[in-house]
């Protein structure tokens, strides 16, 4: 029996290497993800994310090494089990134009022989709860981009996953629907105490909506850990590099340097609490859990933030 306490995933160094490549697309990876965290996967192009998920949904099978998902190894034998609690969450959304909204959502039901009835039932409920309630009947084609998207949501939860994985789910929309999406992410994983895995090369929507961070570089594990902590001290170049490529290019005076965070809110009481600490703003974005910052702050002060503000430092 699977102990309620063991991660939703772990791969113990797993190798995948695609025919006619000499670099494994994954090395030697070892990585944990705790069941009921919101874990984001990170990396420059190649690193290896796609071929992390595919292995994960099932899609492909490591050279070497052991994948297991909630404590059991994910083997042939298994797999149909594991798929049938994991739910998928595509970048260019993946649905069937010939079908509309509500037969896109109970397709994984029937290929598991689920009633007609029963069905569409659990599928008006999905779109429901997504924000699709009453465009059951529309094609993809009469579907905006982030409604796409939600449907492809609720097809991915009709079948009550455990483990939601979301592929570069929120990366083919503009920023305002990305938002949404990913709010819409963050909601349901808490409602439903679900287990979410998103690969991203967004590092704000790492920030924004994740409680650890894994970075992978060339296959392999550069760095991992709790999402303010390894923002707050990156450890590996690559993770450094991420972050650096996000930073603003504005002019400081000698005593600063910049300071990244993401506050709840840019309100009165939190901009008066920055200047007092010599504090200047010079970049600021909102997301959905409340707005990314750049500072720029002196050198050597102490700067005191909200309990929630996860920060990061760039010197």
């Amino acid at each position: 029996m699977t102990h309620p306490a063991s991660p939703a995933l772990t791969f113990t160094r797993v190798r995948r290497t695609y025919p006619g490549q000499t670099q494994p697309a994954l090395n030697d990876l070892t990585l944990s993800v705790p069941r009921g965290s919101r874990t984001g996967i990170i990396g420059r192009s190649g690193a290896g994310k796609s071929t992390l998920v595919r292995l994960i949904s099932g899609l492909e099978h490591p050279d070497a090494g052991q994948i297991h998902l909630r404590g059991e190894p994910l083997t042939p034998a298994t797999r149909a089990a594991h798929q049938a609690r994991t739910g998928l969450v595509f970048q260019h959304f993946n649905l069937l134009a010939q079908r509309t909204a509500l037969h896109n959502v109970t397709l994984p039901l029937e290929l598991r022989g689920v009633p007609r009835a029963r069905r569409e039932a659990l599928a008006r409920e999905q779109l429901r709860l997504v924000g699709l309630g009453g465009l059951e009947d529309r094609y993809p084609a009469q579907l905006s981009g982030g409604q796409k998207q939600r449907v492809g949501i609720a097809r991915a939860l009709v079948t009550d996953p455990d483990l939601l994985l979301a592929d570069e789910a929120t990366s083919a929309l503009d920023p305002e629907t990305s938002a949404g999406i990913l709010k819409l992410l963050l909601d349901l994983q808490r409602e439903r105490d679900l287990t979410l895995l998103i690969v991203t090369h967004q590092l704000e929507v790492v920030r924004a909506a994740t409680t650890h961070v894994a970075v992978l570089d060339r296959g392999q594990l550069a760095e991992y850990g709790e999402t303010g902590a390894v923002l707050r001290n990156p450890r590996h170049e690559v993770t450094r590099a991420l972050l650096d490529a996000h930073r603003p290019q504005v002019p400081l005076a000698t005593h600063e340097t910049l300071r990244h965070l993401t506050l709840p809110d840019l309100g009165a009481g939190t901009l008066a609490s920055l200047s007092r600490q010599g504090a200047r703003i010079v970049q600021a974005e909102a997301h959905p859990l409340g707005v990314d910052v750049w500072l720029a702050v002196p050198h050597g002060g102490h700067l005191t933030v909200p309990d929630t503000a996860v920060s990061g430092v760039s010197a």
